[in-house]
């Protein structure tokens, strides 16, 4: 009995790793996605695009710039929770890096005229989940959106 249970076992977890490892998320090819942050010439504030969808599994850089003058946030708390968040990537004009930020994130802060590149992977479905900026008034004057997991 003791050999067919640790042939089972064996079997078990030979084809149990195969069946989940398709490979290393970690050096997935990254699949890019710009979100513009500013406010328009009537004083609206804005993401572009104000609605994000993501494939669950697949790796992606949301490469955030911030168009304005002065700082926004893209804050996606419940978004957040459902994401390996891989790093966030900062770099000077001239491409040398500045920072990288490693670890959960649920908020990130652009300063006037800058880019940073959030680097995650869905890992959890999800509809319609709220991002915003939460910097005072600036949700109220229209930076917010949703973002869809599939």
């Amino acid at each position: 009995m003791k050999t067919i249970s640790g042939l089972a076992i064996i079997l078990a977890t030979t084809f149990s790793s195969s069946a989940f490892a398709e490979g290393d998320l970690s050096r997935a090819d990254v699949q890019k996605i710009a979100m513009e942050m500013g406010t328009d010439d009537d004083g609206n504030m804005y993401f572009k695009p104000d609605h994000l969808e993501f494939e669950t599994g697949k790796a992606y850089a949301l490469v955030t710039t911030n168009v304005d003058d002065y700082k926004h946030e893209l804050a996606m708390h419940e978004v957040s929770e459902k994401f390996f968040t891989r790093k966030i990537e900062i770099e000077s004009p001239d491409g040398e890096l500045v920072a990288e930020i490693k670890g959960k994130i649920e908020e990130v802060e652009v300063g006037p005229h800058q880019t940073v590149e959030w680097f995650f992977v869905p890992i959890q479905i999800g509809a319609d989940l709220d991002m915003s900026c939460e910097i005072e008034g600036h949700k109220e004057a229209g930076m917010f959106g949703t973002v869809t997991r599939y």
